[in-house]
């Protein structure tokens, strides 16, 4: 069995996006500093990382908290921390992410926007191979255009183990999906993603080259502050030792709360 992965705190399409995606192309405004206090819990078929593998036996309880500073030094960006849980409900063995990250957008004229983020974080995850006890630089780049009306995102995540008990090295993960508005009110928003990723990896937990290509989709209900979601990803291995497979998960998101200051 494949035993060697990589973890990223959103494995399938982010359902904390969904709201902020949907904003690409209107016009900038003044914006007001404000602290918000997102919270989501879930739950997922197993453990399953970009890089391919898959750990414990599922499903697996998954539970994420951050607080962010939004227009902190501009408008548009973003200073937060997260803490991130995935717990396998027959093994009762919690795998857990916390981190530091700034986020800021470059541009945003006419329909195309681009944003970038960088952050530190630590990863200790005993159900990955012998246990991994990791630190991190991480950053991200998301690309937002519109096609014939239809929004088009493509997004970078990367990750480079500044420690760990594991091999030292670098992955990234790469998705391109399109987001549709099936159903839009006042305060109610029915979206569908859908779309293809890819990772690669340079040595990282000690796996190199191409690792798996994703094929997957998200409905989420947006309300309110709430996004309930739920989606699906079939996985195709790329070497030898990763296999094809099947992935789904189901999350409520909640904005605790949003503090002007």
């Amino acid at each position: 069995m494949f035993k060697r992965a990589f973890v990223v705190m959103a494995v399938a399409l982010a359902p904390l996006a969904l709201a902020d995606d949907t904003s690409a192309g209107e016009a900038d405004g003044a914006s007001a500093r404000s602290v918000s206090v997102n919270m989501t819990v879930g739950i997922t078929s197993t453990f399953q990382m970009p890089l391919g593998g898959a750990f414990g036996l599922g499903p697996d309880l998954l539970d994420t908290m951050s607080v962010s500073l939004n227009n902190a030094f501009r408008s548009g960006d973003s200073l937060s921390v997260f803490g991130w849980n995935s717990t396998d409900l027959r093994a009762i063995t919690p795998d857990w992410q916390g981190g530091l990250g700034y986020d800021a957008r470059l541009f945003r004229r006419g329909r195309q926007s681009l944003t970038i983020g960088v952050g530190v974080q630590r990863w200790v995850l005993p159900n990955v191979a012998t246990g991994a006890k990791d630190w991190l630089s991480v950053g991200h780049l998301t690309y937002g255009t519109s096609v014939k009306g239809v929004p088009l995102y493509v997004t970078e995540n990367s990750w480079s183990l500044m420690k760990s008990t594991l091999p030292t090295g670098s992955a990234i993960y790469t998705q391109v999906y399109t987001q549709h508005s099936l159903v839009k009110k006042e305060n109610f928003e029915l979206v569908f993603r859908q779309g293809p990723s890819h990772s690669y990896s340079w040595n990282f937990y000690g796996l190199n080259g191409n690792c798996v290509l994703h094929y997957g989709g998200s409905l989420a209900a947006i309300w309110r502050g709430n996004v309930v979601s739920g989606g699906y990803h079939r996985q195709f291995g790329l070497q030898d030792g990763i296999p094809n497979s099947n992935y789904w998960e189901f999350s409520l998101t909640r904005q605790l709360a949003k503090l002007p200051l």
